[in-house]
């Protein structure tokens, strides 16, 4: 049911018959939908500082890859009998850490705030940048790189849960959809350094761009000190007064200038909050309740088929990808440059129309799409990787292209978006370790074995992304709720949960309260 049409329907009691009456329930629901309408500039900035979380996540990933292609990197470390073996374990190590740091961030989160645990993520990610930087040695450099997975897996899983508690219902699809176009935009970023650093010619050449990524988590780390803590985490924490000041200011807007959706929203909040305050928490827990084992079931899938695509194998080895096709150093690394930029206007579409279109329905469309892709890619891959047919080849190095759209533009924010919002505030933290726990248990999976897996079976193992596509595709379409336009607490209900305040009415009794102020005024 709409939340509007919740607040709208006649009570118990006589049918109001009058042309009057019906105009009163009809200015009424418009008032509502007036004052659910607009987006102040401060929750934007808030959201967009907080995106540079995922833009720090990004860049951590993708460092790696352009560097594989740069030749002062290759000559320190690849020129050994198993350089293939030493690439997969840079890629793995990267991912182990990051799994781990998307558990270490939900008690961090909890006891300190969601702002303070994105704090230690960007500290660790300064170290793990000076770390990598200064590495001289393979093993060295790998444990830099499981630190670096280590803040990167804290800010990525914790960065989305902060963004859809200080984002309205009406708007969280596109502004927690923000940390995609972050990461995308990182991947740009790491790209152009790549191509950029390939011309120098000296032996720090591979290392300019983890000094880049060390700047950026500098950065990062800032940038956080002009943000407000989570609303939500406030209330949670007995700080309601702040809780409320800072929804106010977050959501205050021209369609509402006296604030009565913040109001509304806190009211709702503080009623979600207490009736949940006496529940158990812990992983336990979820795994024992039907209602939390959906939402945990719900979070694994999404990244099983969202990774099950082979993006994250296939985002890190675009270079080496393009040098199987027979294009020089400077050329994988420009293409690899290309294809990011595909991949952030894809993440465009994605934000414009995730609270039009509804999270499940692009998920399901982008799973579909990319399973078909991947077939066809499949075919081109058996027959024209390693090859010297141009007309095949070009049509490989397309694919790779639209692949890349295709994803970002349907599954890559969406995904950002619903593993954060379908968990109640006590166990956000907690959901978020799962569904990233899925997405780098996944993407390690299938990215650690790649350059062994593409050395030996070659095209067969792109079979592998089509099949669990396909497949988990499929149930998502039959077994996710949608959650587009409700407010974080009035998702509980699509789960089965008790929902303690409508927000429909809480801003209804907020707008009667104002009008009566001013009326006895």
């Amino acid at each position: 049911m709409d939340v509007y049409e919740k607040s709208s329907e006649p009570q118990a009691g006589p049918v109001l018959a009058s042309s009057a009456g019906n105009s009163e329930v009809s200015s009424n629901k418009d008032d509502i939908k007036t004052h659910r309408g607009g987006t102040s500039r401060r929750v934007v900035q808030v959201c967009v500082t907080a995106a540079l979380g995922g833009f720090l996540y990004g860049f951590s990933a993708n460092a790696m890859s352009g560097t594989l292609a740069q030749t002062s990197f290759i000559a320190l470390f690849l020129t050994t009998t198993d350089a293939t073996s030493r690439m997969d374990g840079l890629l793995a190590s990267f991912l182990g850490g990051a799994f781990l740091g998307s558990i270490l961030q939900a008690p961090v989160s909890n006891k300190w705030g969601r702002r303070s645990a994105n704090l230690v993520a960007a500290f660790v990610s300064v170290v793990a940048g000076i770390l990598q930087s200064a590495s001289y040695h393979i093993e060295m450099l790998l444990v830099a790189r499981v630190i670096c997975g280590i803040g990167a897996g804290m800010v990525i899983a914790n960065s989305p849960v902060y963004m859809s508690e200080v984002a309205p219902p009406h708007t969280r699809g596109l502004l927690v959809g923000l940390q995609g176009v972050g990461i995308v935009t990182a991947y740009i970023a790491c790209s152009l350094c790549s191509l950029i650093f390939s011309f120098v010619q000296n032996p720090v050449q591979w290392r300019l761009t983890f000094i880049v990524l060390t700047i950026a988590a500098a950065g990062f780390s800032c940038s956080l000190l002009s943000l407000p803590e989570s609303p939500r985490w406030l209330m949670e924490n007995g700080r309601e007064e702040q809780a409320r000041s800072e929804l106010e200011r977050l959501h205050k807007t021209k369609s509402d200038p006296n604030g009565a959706l913040a109001r509304a929203e806190a009211t709702q909040i503080k009623a979600q909050i207490e009736a949940e305050r006496n529940l158990p928490k812990g992983y336990l827990y979820i795994c024992k309740t039907p209602h939390l084992r959906k939402r945990a079931f719900c979070s694994i899938l999404l990244w099983v088929m969202g990774q099950g695509t082979g993006i994250t194998a296939i985002a890190n080895l675009i270079p080496v990808l393009m040098g199987g096709l027979g294009f020089s150093n400077t050329l994988q690394l420009g293409l690899g440059c290309a294809w990011t930029v595909a991949a952030i206007l894809g993440c465009i579409v994605n934000v414009t129309f995730i609270d039009r279109i509804g999270r499940v329905k692009l998920l399901v469309i982008g799973g579909i799409t990319n399973a078909t892709i991947l077939a066809i890619m499949t075919a081109l891959v058996k027959f024209y990787l390693n090859s010297t047919h141009q007309p095949g080849i070009n049509a490989l190095v397309a694919l790779y292209f639209i692949f890349g759209f295709a994803f970002t533009s349907t599954i890559e924010c969406t995904a950002y978006v619903y593993g954060s919002e379908i968990w109640p505030t006590h166990l956000r933290s907690e959901g978020s370790t799962i569904a990233y726990a899925s997405f780098f248990g996944n993407a390690l999976a299938y990215s650690a074995p790649i350059n062994l897996a593409l050395k030996n079976i070659g095209w067969k193992y792109y079979l592998v992304f089509v099949a669990v596509t396909v497949v988990s595709t499929a149930i998502l379409a039959l077994y996710f709720p949608e959650t587009k336009n409700l407010a974080l607490e009035e998702i509980n209900a699509q789960f089965g949960d008790e929902v303690a305040v409508d927000l429909a009415d809480a801003i209804a009794a907020e707008i009667r309260g104002t009008d009566h102020s001013r009326k006895t005024a």
